[in-house]
């Protein structure tokens, strides 16, 4: 037992005490009774523990400790019982499991066995220790021969010998060997293997002659043939046992190891798993009788037989693959997975446990009733060719929750999106019952964020669809413009390539990415930012109305006098982000030229065109420019101090715009080349006061914009856009005051500094959107720029020299500043009367 030997080989006993033996004929023979054994035992038992007794101690705590004894049963003529230390287990009944005593046999071409053997002539029989007794050759055996006292005498030899202890140790050389082969096995179910793969002899069954039969090694090696307890004892063979222990357990633990695990923990050949050959096991024997079958270990084993044991086979851990039939009710649960193409009893897969019908893709047959318990999981593997994994049950299927898992055959990742593309509009059936089926999983996987698998119930069978999920685009998209795109997206329908690619998105941060980069923003941005800057021509023409009536110049034009004037202008604007569109940044550059001349009763007309061209970057990597040719007109009147003023402007617009649109699967790039133009009109009235040097001017203001464009048509790949004729106003009120202070620097020279300040109001629709459709679609949608400011405030200031009567220099600023937007600007004018 130190030394950590697993296997004790016995073959000595204590024979016929003196009350049989009568000079060798004994008057008992052959009938030695399990009441003479008990005497031997009684008497046995009085020196237990005592060195009298030692030997037999030690063979009882060896069997305690694990270790698989053996016993010859003696050579006592076809005596009808073994003695007593042969069958010490009967009367110790904890240590039956790992006791095996062993009867002869010999070799009887004459025999009606299967084999042909028989019981030796010297051979006690099995008898009372039948239920843990076997057979095995003993007669003429070639054994080695060792003879000497001393290691100076020692001589050694062959011959052939007989015994039930040349049969014994047939048995612990087999025992050796299932330990090799089956290493995650316990000495008490290496004998179990031994006992119920033996060679039934005799009659039917266990039996008193011969026990469980004749020690079998090619069949032992493939596993149990029975879990048997108590009941599979016939009851003339039972060993006495009011605890329930002589024989062990009714589960039949098969612990199998993972790799990465310790292979035989506890012994001094305790090794780590390495490879999948200690992980892995089969067994292909019929397992019949009253137990049953507990797999335990992260490893894996592989039943093939056809087995009828009728106890409970539950799945605690690691893989347990059916590819044969079980009768047995099976339960997998904690961390079990039950797969294979056979047929078993009932199913029930409790909270942890896995079901993964076939090898690869498969059926799992149920002779009975299948109930899936919440937190169970059914995983289906499915192909693109139609086939899955199925389960078909004669019985009912109650499913009351657990998830189903769906991975590609042969694969143990759970459908990606891509594999889910591949696969939509398949239906797969991976439930089948004649009773029926009742109740739903919790739920199915994969569902990514537009596609997934899901699951139907109908009276008879669950079939698993792998399709567009119930997600709608709208419902992921977090603004209003985003809505409109994803409503407008969802009519393009499968095979669309931008639907497509919206399918594919793997997140809602993707998907809302998507839809600003397809929304065509750009579009809506740069008719907003020519409706914005629309204010720099009018501006431009009400200074120059004013600079000719003297509000505005050091130096007024006389009411007969014309007058030709130029502007150069730099424009900056920003509109911020809100929470609809993204932001932009716009930067308008030109030259405006007029000419004007006074006319009866204090009025002044002229007329103005000019060229600007705006740059603007979106977000998203779109941009756009726009080539702006301005015509105006405009006049005003004085009425003492009362200034009427008034114009109409119209722009000619080219626009130049393009898109990158990049994410998920889609990458485009598209460019538009479309028309605008841009109307206005404006009218303000003044009031001068004067005191000095000091002037200081309140007005009221109003104007009106129209802008319109023609239709838009993007060149590109799929994602391009088209747009009609379309148009969008809006009215602007001005309230301000105006001052300006101005002194002469030399007698020909006189400099003055203007400023303004303003209160801006817009009426109606804050909304700049542009309606567009995509490609192949009749659904239009709109997409806003970033909302126009209902009030903002207007800020100017001017520097102006008069260099002589004629010739004015100016330099100039112009802001204007609102919740969403920050347009600047600077100029520069030169005017020349005449």
């Amino acid at each position: 037992m130190d030394s950590g030997a697993r296997i004790i080989n016995n073959s000595w006993g204590i024979g016929i005490t003196e009350k049989f033996d009568q000079g060798g004929r004994d008057p008992a023979y052959p009938h030695f009774t399990v009441a003479d054994a008990q005497a031997q035992f009684d008497q046995i038992k009085a020196i237990l523990g005592t060195k009298p007794g030692g030997a037999y101690q030690g063979a009882i705590d060896a069997a305690r400790s694990g270790i698989v004894t053996i016993f010859a049963a003696g050579n006592d003529y076809n005596l009808n019982n073994p003695d007593a230390i042969a069958g010490l287990a009967y009367f110790v009944p904890d240590i039956a499991p790992n006791w095996l005593t062993v009867a002869s046999v010999m070799k009887d071409p004459a025999s009606a066995n299967s084999i042909p053997y028989t019981i030796s002539t010297f051979s006690s029989r099995c008898g009372y220790t039948a239920s843990f007794c076997v057979s095995a050759p003993g007669s003429r055996i070639y054994s080695s021969v060792i003879e000497g006292t001393s290691p100076e005498t020692l001589t050694t030899d062959y011959a052939n010998y007989s015994g039930t202890s040349m049969a014994a140790p047939h048995v612990a050389g087999s025992v050796a060997v299932l330990m090799e082969r089956f290493p995650y096995m316990t000495g008490e179910q290496i004998a179990t293997v031994l006992k119920t793969t033996a060679v039934d002899m005799g009659d039917p069954g266990i039996d008193a002659l011969y026990g469980w039969g004749m020690i079998d090694l090619s069949k032992a090696i493939h596993g149990p043939g029975m879990f048997y307890t108590a009941e599979d004892i016939p009851e003339a063979f039972r060993v006495p046992d009011p605890d329930g222990v002589a024989y062990g357990s009714s589960q039949f633990v098969a612990n199998i190891p993972g790799i990465g695990e310790e292979v035989e923990a506890g012994t001094n050949l305790a090794r780590t798993c390495n490879d999948i050959q200690c992980a892995l096991d089969l067994w292909s024997n019929d397992i019949s009788g009253h137990g049953g079958l507990t797999k335990q270990g992260a490893g894996a084993l592989w039943l093939t037989g056809n087995s009828t044991y009728t106890g409970p086979t539950l799945v605690n851990d690691g893989l347990l693959v059916v590819n044969g039939s079980v009768t047995s009710d099976v339960t997998v649960q904690q961390q079990g997975v039950l797969a294979g193409n056979g047929t078993i009893g009932s199913l029930t897969a409790a909270r942890g446990g896995t079901v993964a019908p076939g090898n690869s893709i498969g059926t799992l047959n149920v002779n009975g009733d299948v109930t899936f318990q919440p937190g169970s999981r059914y995983a289906v593997e499915v192909s693109p060719d139609g086939r899955s994994d199925v389960i078909n049950a004669t019985g009912a299927i109650a499913v009351n929750g657990g998830e189903v898992a769906v991975t590609l055959e042969n694969s143990s990742n759970l459908l990606s999106q891509s594999e889910v593309r591949s696969l939509l509009g398949q239906q797969y059936n991976i439930l089948s019952a004649t009773g029926g089926v009742t109740g739903q999983f919790d739920s199915v996987a994969p569902d990514y964020l537009f596609l997934g698998t899901s699951l139907g119930y109908a009276a008879g069978q669950v079939t698993l669809d792998v399709a567009r999920n119930d997600t709608s685009f709208a419902s992921i998209a977090d603004t209003a413009n985003g809505r409109a795109i994803a409503n407008a997206l969802e009519t393009l329908g499968a095979g669309n390539p931008v639907y497509e690619s919206l399918l594919a998105t793997g997140s809602v941060a993707q998907a809302r990415q998507a839809f600003r980069q397809l929304g065509g923003q750009i579009h809506a941005d740069i008719a907003s930012a020519q409706i914005n800057d629309s204010r720099y021509l009018r501006d431009t023409l009400n200074e120059r109305l004013r600079q000719a009536e003297g509000l505005s110049s050091v130096s007024p034009v006389a009411a007969d006098d014309g007058g030709a004037w130029a502007k150069l202008l730099g424009a900056w604007d920003h509109a911020s982000g809100d929470e609809n569109a993204t932001g932009y940044q716009a930067s308008t550059y030109g030259v405006l030229l007029g000419l004007d001349s006074a006319y009866a009763d204090d009025w002044r007309m002229g007329v103005a065109t000019g060229y600007t061209r705006t740059s603007l970057d979106g977000g998203y990597g779109a941009n756009a420019d726009s080539d702006n040719y301005h015509l105006a007109v405009y006049g005003g009147k004085q009425l003492g101090e009362l200034a009427l003023r008034a114009g109409a402007g119209y722009t000619w617009h080219r626009f130049d715009t393009s898109r990158s649109v990049s994410y998920g699967t889609q990458s485009d790039r598209t460019e538009a080349k479309y028309n605008a133009r841009t109307e206005q009109f404006f009218a303000e009235a003044g009031y001068q006061l004067a005191a000095g040097m000091v002037s200081v001017e309140p007005f009221a203001n109003v104007s009106y914009v129209n802008f319109e464009n023609n239709r838009i048509r993007e060149q590109g790949g799929a994602t391009a856009l088209r747009g009609d004729k379309q148009h969008t106003d809006a009215t602007f009120s001005t309230l301000g005051l105006r001052s300006g202070l101005e002194w002469d620097a030399t007698a020909e020279t006189t400099v003055a500094l203007r400023g303004e300040v303003g209160w801006q109001h817009q009426y109606g629709s804050l909304d700049r959107g542009t309606g567009l459709k995509f490609q192949g679609s009749s659904t239009p949608f709109v997409t806003n720029s970033v909302s126009a400011s209902r009030d903002g405030t207007v800020l100017k200031a001017n520097a102006e020299v008069a260099l002589n009567r004629n010739a004015h220099l100016s330099l100039g600023y112009s802001g204007l500043i609102s919740e969403n937007y920050q347009d600047n600007s600077v100029n520069a004018g030169f005017s020349w009367d005449f």
